[in-house]
């Protein structure tokens, strides 16, 4: 058995079951409309702009979330466009378990109809990294998390870096801006937006416009040249590379963070 099959969906039926719903869908979402042909959904995630194929997943998110619009037919479409990751996981891990499509199958059920209550970039990425570590904890294959690069661990170095970062912007006493920082940029790795190496990078950019500061009275610039360049020794890489790859971590988080209180802790570290 397959996982569409095990979930009770076939193509046509879901084509047919979008192009019906869509218009009364787009009066409750308005980002929808960003679809003009939603017959043509296929082909047009795949030559659509990133940003906007995910405005139109959050809107199908937020109408399929239990706690969301609680519409079950938006489920089953965004279950449907989530399939080629549901049947990579499924080739991987076919000799794992006899049962293992319907072991998918239960777990893109309840992802896609929770995922409205995790706001995030990156949809698809987000319910298919969750997807896949949700299958192999009920597997009970801690191995295979561990060797596909747990976020949590990622998390944990994220930590471990700001907590030996002695005066990170704040005064040692008020912990609540390392506390914001290594949140969002625990989140931003969570949901893939930038990777593990580049927030560490960040942290390290962070520390040393911090570091700088406190011997001159005026403002150094968080990309600078003198911060830069203290971390590119460090990291063996010229001050440019530095300024590039911070740059646009920076520039992804800033377009991504949706709530005030990340995006003001964004602006407070620079």
């Amino acid at each position: 058995m397959g996982v569409m099959q095990a979930m009770g969906l076939e193509d046509s039926q879901v084509l047919g079951l979008l192009v019906e719903r869509w218009p009364g869908w787009v009066k409750k979402v308005p980002d929808l409309a960003l679809l003009a042909d939603p017959a043509q959904i296929d082909a047009w995630r795949r030559t659509a702009p990133a940003h906007v194929v995910d405005r139109v997943l959050h809107g199908l998110a937020e109408l399929a979330g239990r706690d969301g619009g609680d519409e079950r037919e938006a489920a089953h479409v965004l279950a449907w466009l989530m399939m080629p990751a549901a049947l990579r996981l499924s080739v991987e891990l076919t000799e794992v378990d006899p049962d293992i499509d319907e072991h998918i199958a239960a777990c893109l059920w309840i992802e896609v109809r929770t995922a409205s209550s995790r706001p995030t970039a990156r949809v698809a990425a987000s319910l298919a990294w969750r997807l896949r570590r949700q299958v192999l904890m009920e597997l009970g294959d801690r191995t295979r998390i561990e060797s596909h690069g747990d976020k949590t661990l990622a998390r944990t170095f994220l930590d471990d870096d700001l907590a030996t970062t002695a005066d990170l912007l704040v005064d040692p006493d008020d912990p609540t801006i390392r506390e914001e920082l290594a949140a969002v940029l625990a989140w931003a790795s969570d949901e893939d937006l930038i990777t593990v190496s580049d927030a560490r990078l960040l942290v390290d950019v962070v520390a040393a416009a911090d570091a700088w500061r406190a011997g001159y009275p005026d403002s150094i610039p968080l990309l600078g040249d003198s911060v830069c360049d203290r971390v590119a020794a460090r990291w063996g890489m010229s001050g440019r590379t530095v300024r590039r790859h911070a740059r646009q971590a920076i520039t992804t988080l800033a377009g991504a963070v949706a709530d005030q209180g990340r995006t003001a802790v964004l602006r407070r570290i620079a």
